[in-house]
């Protein structure tokens, strides 16, 4: 009778082993993407507008391990368009990428940086939540540790390397 529980333990452990390779396995393939995106700035002209290739390779920079996030974004109409959604850190990273800072400007001043909503509207991110801005860039960091908040914050806020 203990064999057969102790076969029946293994047997379960073996299945969560299988289980924890594939979502491994799943994370490295989307870690992939994010690289593969990341390589593309390189090759982007130098005109310190940031674009999705610019993010991935900031954040993967930074050490935060970014991914596409398939969840919907939180109903934030105000920011005028969809956002990059991704997993980084622990926790979620929207980001709205603008055609120019005024566009990106418009937007932030008719927001609480608190917030990231209108005054008197309830916010649609959880907290802990965090939002930045650099250039045409408006991201918004909630979930996760707040160190990686800073992290990220960082490496947004250091804006695009100037090349001669």
């Amino acid at each position: 009778m203990v064999a057969a529980v102790g076969v029946a333990a293994a047997l379960g452990c073996g299945d969560k082993e299988a289980e924890r390779a594939a979502e491994q396995q799943a994370v490295r393939q989307e870690m992939a993407v994010a690289e593969t995106t990341a390589r593309r700035a390189a090759a982007l002209p130098s005109d310190g507008l940031w674009t999705e290739a610019h993010l991935m390779d900031r954040l993967l920079r930074a050490g935060v391990a970014p991914r596409a996030n398939p969840e919907p974004a939180p109903d934030a109409p105000w920011m005028g368009r969809e956002p990059v959604r991704l997993l980084a850190g622990g926790g979620l990273v929207y980001a709205w990428i603008y055609p120019d800072s005024l566009a990106r400007r418009r937007v932030s001043e008719a927001v609480d940086s608190l917030t990231a909503a209108p005054a008197g509207q309830t916010t649609p991110f959880a907290p802990p939540m965090l939002m930045v801005t650099n250039n045409n860039l408006l991201i918004v960091i909630t979930g996760g540790r707040l160190t990686n908040h800073e992290r990220i914050a960082l490496a947004i806020q250091a804006g695009l390397p100037v090349i001669p």
